[in-house]
C-alpha cells in the first residue's frame, strides 16, 4: 500500500512535504520535483521512521493499515509459516523491501515468501531480491497499482512463481502462478476454498486468510 505523499530535499535538514497522488498527473505537476540517492533513501527512512517506497530517486510515503487489513497480512503470514519452515524458507510481512529488476526501485509487498539462500543469509537486511511469492491485499488507493503496474513489473522477477491478490471488501482472491513462458490465472470466491501454489507445494485456505475478518 501506498500513500501518495512526497518528500522534497533536505533544507537544513527539515524536508518539505509535497501531497502528491501518483494516479494524478495534475497532482504531480503542483508538486515540487526531489531527487533522491538509494543511500539518502535509507538514510531518510531511519531517520523519520517512515516507510518509503523508491523508484529511481523519487519517494512515497506508505500510507497507514487498517485493521481489517492488518488482519489479512497476519493471517497470510501466520498460515505460510509451517511451509516456509518445511522448505527452509521465510515469510517477511510489510517491513521488509522488494527489489525490483528494471532500474533502482524498492517496493513494500504485504507479503513475501522467499528461499533463496541469499535472501535469508543476513537477518539483519531489509531487502529481499528473490521471491518466490508475492501477495497484495488490496485497497482502493492501491489496486490499480497491484493488479497492472505492479504486477507487471513483478512477473519479470526471475524467481517469483505466484502472485496473490487479496481483496478487503469481500471474499475475492485472485492467484497467478507462473506456467513456464505464462501465468495461470485462478479467482477464488468461496471461503471453502483452497489454494494450491504448486510450485511451492504450499496450500492456503480462504477461510483462514478471511479468519476474524467481518464482511458488511
Amino acid at each position: 500500500m501506498i500513500e501518495c505523499i512526497k518528500k522534497g530535499r533536505f533544507l537544513e535538514n527539515l524536508p518539505f512535504l509535497y501531497l502528491h497522488n501518483k494516479n494524478d498527473p495534475m497532482s504531480t505537476a503542483r508538486s515540487h520535483k526531489s531527487h533522491y540517492t538509494f543511500e539518502e533513501y535509507i538514510a531518510l527512512e531511519k531517520a523519520q521512521g517512515i516507510r518509503y517506497e523508491f523508484d529511481n530517486g523519487e519517494i512515497y510515503a506508505m500510507a497507514g493499515a487498517t485493521k481489517r487489513h492488518n488482519t489479512i497480512v497476519q493471517n497470510i503470514t501466520f498460515a505460510l509459516r509451517p511451509f516456509a519452515r518445511k522448505n527452509g524458507c521465510q515469510t517477511f510481512s510489510e517491513n521488509v523491501k522488494q527489489k525490483l529488476q528494471d532500474g533502482e526501485r524498492y517496493v513494500y509487498p504485504d507479503v513475501i515468501y522467499t528461499c533463496d539462500s541469499e535472501d535469508l543469509a543476513d537477518d539483519s537486511d531489509v531487502i529481499v531480491s528473490s521471491p518466490c511469492l508475492l501477495i497484495e491485499v488490496l485497497s482502493d488507493s492501491t489496486e490499480d497499482s497491484d493488479k497492472m503496474e505492479k504486477r507487471q513489473h513483478y512477473f519479470k522477477l526471475p524467481s517469483l512463481q505466484c502472485y496473490l491478490l487479496v481483496a478487503q471488501q469481500s471474499c475475492i482472491i485472485e492467484v497467478y502462478q507462473r506456467a513456464n513462458d505464462f501465468w495461470k490465472f485462478q479467482s477464488h470466491t468461496a471461503l471453502n476454498a483452497q489454494i494450491y501454489l504448486e510450485a511451492l507445494d504450499v496450500r492456503l485456505s480462504v477461510a483462514d486468510i478471511y479468519e476474524g475478518v467481518m464482511f458488511s
